[in-house]
């Protein structure tokens, strides 16, 4: 997968769908300096079984070329380049939050994979449930540079964990003395979707780690239904490389040669940076 992948687009014959007044979603992705992920999000993005919009922000010190053309294409993305001050995650978080159009906001990180049926399941199981907010409680993970592949499960309070950098790869015990928070199944907020309502009981702060930590804990405080879910139909895989933020811990190792068959469609991490 190179810098500029091929546009996410119809055959030549068929015209892009036409932008909906009120989408169903709004999914949204701040970004910074990461153009060459942004041909594999957008792609992610044009495969959702949903009617969608997708908002871009993007602080990085020279617009994007691929978002531009793409936006030239397809009225359904926007794409908003900020000039200036650098902004953090969170600000940039509740910026995307206030232009979506959609009553339901969903969160597409610029280097994660959303397989096709993603967002139709989630929210399936968001309106199933009578839930103002879903996120995943389990979730499927690969380092590229360790060719580490796992499971994450945010219920596992004991046992042998992988811990996960971007480029390293560590067995760790979880105990019970560890007294692992019962709010840790909240994070990781990646695959958060939820009501754009719930912005008036709370918002992003002004950080870029743990900027999900600060929108989530005034929901529950305030009673909102908020419910995690595993992932048993391989719908989303989370990349951990050494640009990610957080650190990983794998509840599970998984033999590697399994990823192509359980995410058949994902392209791989650009072979630019897999050295690197």
């Amino acid at each position: 997968m190179g810098a500029t992948g091929p546009l996410p687009q119809q055959a030549d014959n068929i015209p892009m769908p036409a932008p909906s007044l009120c989408p169903a979603v709004s999914i949204i992705t701040p970004t910074a300096e990461r153009e060459i992920f942004l041909p594999a999000i957008a792609r992610c993005v044009a495969s959702q079984q949903v009617d969608w919009e997708w908002l871009v922000l993007d602080d990085s010190a020279q617009p994007s070329p691929f978002m531009q053309q793409l936006v030239a294409r397809d009225a359904r993305v926007r794409y908003m380049h900020h000039t200036g001050e650098r902004l953090s995650i969170g600000a940039k978080r509740n910026r995307l939050i206030e232009a979506a159009r959609a009553p339901v906001i969903a969160h597409f990180d610029d280097d994660d994979f959303y397989g096709a049926s993603y967002l139709a399941s989630m929210l399936s199981l968001m309106r199933d449930n009578g839930a103002q907010l879903i996120k995943l409680s389990g979730f499927f993970l690969y380092a590229p540079q360790t060719q580490f592949f796992g499971y994450m499960d945010l219920n596992a309070k004991v046992g042998t964990h992988y811990v996960l950098t971007g480029s390293s790869v560590q067995q760790f015990d979880f105990h019970q003395k560890m007294q692992i928070g019962a709010d840790f199944i909240l994070f990781y907020g990646f695959s958060y979707v939820y009501e754009k309502s719930l912005i008036a009981l709370s918002a992003f702060n002004d950080v870029s780690l743990c900027d999900d930590e600060s929108f989530i804990k005034p929901l529950v405080q305030a009673g909102c239904k908020i419910i995690a879910v595993d992932d048993p139909g391989c719908t989303c895989l989370h990349l951990v490389h050494p640009g990610s933020t957080s650190r990983c811990f794998s509840a599970w190792s998984i033999p590697p040669f399994l990823l192509s068959r359980l995410f058949p469609q994902y392209a791989g991490y650009p072979l630019q940076l897999r050295n690197s």
